[in-house]
């Protein structure tokens, strides 16, 4: 997204209308095409009612006429100017055809917490004090967080933590009344939603943007959805798991997933607690952990067999050291 189309929708979410047009006037017809279309229908009705008001400051046919493809789904029958003759047509045919989405490579709500420059990881105090808040040993919780966060660290290298935006639940909270006009944050199975996930945690963030700026019902941002939608750091909590894992709300929630692993670590533990899973950590049973946390088919990935190789190295390992076992 450029710097002038990031410009336009950071106004449009302010109403502040005459910046919002001054920089819509200033994109290529292919970016006005996407920058209108990232937005939800409720900000661009409240854009397009504004537009009387700005017609003499800027290029509102060729406004207009982006504003009709993105709403109406077709070409107007005349193109207003030059649109013709300079190729614009043929780029809003194009558009039309494919409506790749926007990249969003910043929060334009504000709302995020800032990337940690220095991410906290986890420390020994961290598997000692929960494996004594718990009961178990400190071999054990470290065995099954280490197979269940599969090598994965809580944080990428820009400081933001490991997060997966998951469509499917994203269109359950919402209704599915982005399906047609976002198709890419917005689908009914997990299967459908899959080819929207490539280029990486870029791309993950991009969408959890994309969704933060549409609006709900009551016209407020829906952050909460995006956030919810989303799992969240080195276990991959999903947001709406908040409550059940220990948080009040989704916005401390998302605080602390910024704030350190030791935080990803008490949610992972919060949702064993939630799910009965703790005393089989005690026992050492692999099998029906792995079957309460994996589900019924995780044989086929040898998560209790991991589990109990990765306790018994871990165990071997610390006997060694002379640390708590």
């Amino acid at each position: 997204m450029s710097p002038t189309c990031e410009t336009f929708i950071r106004a449009v979410l302010a109403q502040n209308w005459r910046e919002a047009f001054l920089n819509l006037n200033g994109l290529n017809m292919p970016e006005m095409l996407r920058g209108l279309a990232a937005l939800d229908r409720l900000d661009l009705n409240d854009l397009w009612a504004q537009n009387g008001n700005f017609t003499g400051l800027v290029n509102m046919p060729r406004i207009e006429y982006a504003y009709n493809v993105v709403v109406n789904g077709q070409l107007p029958a005349a193109a207003p100017g030059d649109l013709q003759v300079t190729g614009q047509v043929a780029e809003a045919r194009s558009f039309n055809m494919n409506r790749s989405p926007l990249t969003f490579e910043h929060d334009l709500t504000g709302l995020l917490p800032a990337a940690n420059a220095n991410p906290p990881t986890l420390l020994e105090n961290d598997f000692v004090s929960a494996a004594a808040n718990l009961g178990v040993d400190v071999a054990a919780i470290m065995a099954v967080a280490q197979v269940e966060a599969g090598g994965r660290r809580g944080f990428a290298a820009d400081g933001r933590p490991i997060v997966r935006y998951e469509l499917h639940v994203f269109q359950g909270r919402t209704n599915g009344i982005y399906h047609q006009t976002h198709p890419h944050l917005s689908q009914p199975t997990l299967a459908a939603g899959n080819p929207y996930h490539r280029g990486g945690q870029p791309n993950e963030w991009s969408l959890i943007h994309g969704a933060m700026i549409l609006r709900d019902g009551n016209r407020n941002r829906r952050s909460s959805d995006a956030w919810q939608s989303t799992s969240w750091g080195m276990f991959q909590v999903m947001g709406f798991n908040h409550a059940a894992v220990g948080w009040g709300n989704i916005n401390d929630f998302v605080a602390d997933m910024f704030r350190s692993e030791a935080q990803h670590l008490q949610a992972f533990i919060g949702y064993c607690r939630n799910n009965h899973l703790i005393q089989h950590i005690q026992n050492q049973n692999w099998a029906a952990f792995a079957r309460g946390y994996n589900g019924p088919n995780y044989a086929a990935n040898n998560y209790d067999v991991n589990m109990a190789n990765a306790y018994a190295r871990i165990s071997a390992q610390r006997r060694i050291q002379g640390l708590t076992p």
